[in-house]
């Protein structure tokens, strides 16, 4: 009778070689599934920029302007009271654009005559602008730390920049998408028909990435508070209005030695680089324009075809390579 041979085992070298194998097939595939994932985000941040530029248009139907580039103190936002409006603090764009993003609820309890940070009996502006809206935020945007810090920051981080203008200085000339606030007693008034390069042609609002490792410190500059685990970084937030916080630009100046701070996080630190577009999004950052579309920039834009596409009614060449 004859007996069946046992079921031989694996050797040790055998094994060695199967999980050796495994080890390259995980190597292989993982920055794949890492691409997969990035085109994701991608994707849904691209959704999100959409939703924001449809927002736009209907907030230009309703209120026959495109929303100013931070709130004013009348008119619901839209009319200077005094001189020094352009100087005022009392919330950014984005919170213009809350109710036609389906944030109505959270808008009407926006008071407009007081800064995003106040939080009284009357109105409570902070239970609105101390949280990182969805709206507002690209799930590639890396946090380095917690934000709003319990330290002392009350406003909550943002990944989106209104394109206000393509270099640092003269701040005052605003000739982007949006336009310096108007003198006392007047309305602002930026309607799509004085976008005289396009709408298809114009940025309207860009990524920022939050963590802008050159931008550190020890102590918190607001509160004074010191993080004991170590530089505190990073520094953006969505509902800020000051232009100095929340007006985007390249940041570059007459006379740089450099192209612009476009999507660059490693230069040595100036304060230009706060308000800069940049993205955690590898090569570039996703904008979309005034008709609504969504176009992926790639840092390695050159300069005047970066400027064509940021200046409303320069009548300047605009590239027609990008998404």
């Amino acid at each position: 009778m004859r007996t069946k041979n046992p079921p031989k085992a694996f050797t040790l070298v055998e094994l060695l070689v199967v999980i050796a194998i495994i080890g390259i097939l995980v190597a292989l595939l993982l920055p794949a599934v890492q691409s997969a994932r990035e085109a994701a985000r991608r994707c849904t941040c691209r959704n999100k920029l959409k939703q924001i530029g449809l927002a736009t248009h209907l907030f230009e139907s309703t209120r026959k302007t495109l929303p100013p580039p931070h709130v004013l103190s009348k008119g619901g936002g839209l009319v200077a009271a005094e001189n020094n409006e352009f100087y005022g603090h009392l919330g950014g764009a984005l919170v213009l654009l809350l109710p036609y993003l389906e944030q109505g609820a959270r808008f009407d309890t926006y008071d407009l005559t007081e800064p995003p940070e106040h939080s009284g009996p009357g109105a409570d502006n902070l239970s609105v602008t101390q949280t990182a809206l969805p709206d507002y935020q690209c799930p590639s945007m890396h946090m380095p730390r917690t934000a709003p810090d319990p330290c002392g920051e009350s406003l909550g981080p943002g990944s989106y920049l209104i394109s206000t203008r393509t270099h640092y200085q003269p701040q005052f000339a605003l000739n982007g998408a949006f336009a310096a606030p108007p003198g006392a007693g007047k309305r602002y008034d930026l309607g799509l028909e004085k976008i005289t390069d396009g709408v298809s042609h114009t940025l309207l609002i860009g990524e920022t990435s939050y963590g802008l490792a050159n931008y550190t410190w020890d102590e918190h500059p607001s509160s004074g508070c010191n993080d004991k685990s170590g530089p505190c970084w990073g520094d953006f937030k969505w509902a800020a209005g000051y232009w100095i916080n929340a007006f985007g630009h390249t940041g570059w100046t007459k006379g740089q030695d450099s192209k612009y701070h476009f999507n660059e996080t490693d230069a040595p630190y100036d304060i230009r680089q706060r308000t800069t577009f940049r993205s955690d999004h590898p090569g570039g950052v996703q904008f979309v324009l005034l008709d609504g579309s969504v176009r992926f920039i790639p840092e390695s834009i050159e300069r005047e075809a970066l400027f064509a596409l940021i200046t409303r009614a320069e009548q300047d060449l605009v590239p027609t390579h990008g998404e």
